[in-house]
């Protein structure tokens, strides 16, 4: 009877057994791979639609501004300051004498040059009128201005020395010594400009250059009031030492509010677009010398080239490839190719 028994038992542990294998063969059956998930429901995108605004790239730079015409005379020699003719604020003219030194230097021999001249004029005033009365000839009278003509060189030359003057009519803007002073040979001693108007120089990059403009509006902020200016010259050549090309900017001045020597931002409206397409950054493809983006259209991924303008933070300008009402998928890119299908999800 126990024998009898043993047999159906056996049985049900070995059915249960399979029926447990078949079980675990299926769990452990490969499904569907991502891949296939794709291929038959469309990869997860998400799009956005293109529009058109507004676009402004402006070009700020941090400069030192000066006048118009500005120029800092230096010392000729080594020596003590004796007269300042002209204190910061004074107006004054081209070839007045702002600064004097000693004249009885022996390095300069300021008295023999100047008694060279004297002679030399006596003499050359004195053979004019001979040669008026015809009392000498043409030849003595050339050599008479000749000798005038070097001796009144010589000791211009030597004036210059002891003698400062202003290069251009203007207002002094720095004194950099006092009556008494002993300085040194080729030290700034005073600094003059005409203020009329106000100049900043500063340097754009090579990529940036071409969108600059004689004319452009260019605008500063001081003591919280702006001032507005003008792109006045553009270098056409690079500088070797900044490796950038110069830009001067002009600003008015005749309400004297600006004053030289202050350095601040300035900021060039470079560009204006109203209609602009803008896309961020993260949805441009570069790969190599090409340049793209996706697009949704009929439930797939179509790769459109595009070329790229000026940027502006993360946003670039796209000059062409695109219009406005465009899909442009905006995230899953990395997994799209051309005509792939999609699915766009919110």
């Amino acid at each position: 009877m126990k024998k009898n028994l043993k047999l159906p038992v056996v049985l049900l542990a070995l059915i249960l057994a399979g029926v447990s294998m078949i079980s675990c063969q299926k769990k452990l059956e490969p499904g569907k791979s991502i891949e296939q998930i794709r291929s038959e429901d469309g990869v997860p995108v998400r799009v956005a639609t293109i529009g058109e605004k507004e676009f402004n790239k402006n070009l700020t730079f941090f400069a030192r501004l000066s006048g118009i015409k500005e120029t800092t005379q230096l010392s000729r020699i080594a020596d003590k300051v004796v007269k300042i003719n002209a204190r910061v604020g004074s107006t004054v003219r081209d070839g007045q004498v702002i600064v004097e030194f000693p004249k009885d230097s022996p390095t300069l021999q300021y008295d023999q040059a100047k008694l060279g001249y004297d002679n030399a004029k006596k003499l050359y005033d004195r053979m004019s009128q001979l040669l008026k009365a015809g009392e000498t000839s043409q030849q003595n009278f050339d050599n008479a201005e000749t000798q005038y003509l070097v001796a009144k060189k010589n000791w211009e030359s030597v004036l210059q020395f002891v003698h400062i003057e202003s290069p251009i009519s203007g207002t002094i803007v720095q004194m950099l010594v006092k009556e008494g002073d002993m300085v040194k040979h080729d030290v700034p001693i005073f600094t003059v400009a005409q203020l009329g108007k106000i100049s900043a120089k500063v340097w754009v990059s090579s990529s940036e250059v071409q969108y600059v403009k004689s004319g452009m509006t260019a605008t500063m902020r001081i003591n919280g009031e702006e001032h507005q200016g003008k792109v006045a010259i553009v270098d056409l050549s690079m500088d070797e030492q900044h490796r950038a090309f110069g830009v001067e900017i002009h600003f008015d001045n005749r309400k004297g509010k600006i004053k030289s020597g202050i350095t601040t931002d300035i900021t060039i409206n470079a560009y204006n677009n109203s209609d602009a397409i803008m896309l961020q950054r993260k949805t441009i493809v570069r790969d190599g010398d090409e340049t793209y983006v996706y697009i949704a259209k009929d439930g797939k991924a179509e790769r459109r080239d595009i070329r790229t303008g000026l940027e502006n933070g993360i946003d670039i300008e796209i000059k062409e490839g695109l219009a406005p009402g465009d899909k442009i998928i905006t995230e899953g890119i990395s997994l799209l190719r051309d005509g792939i299908k999609i699915k766009i999800v919110d």
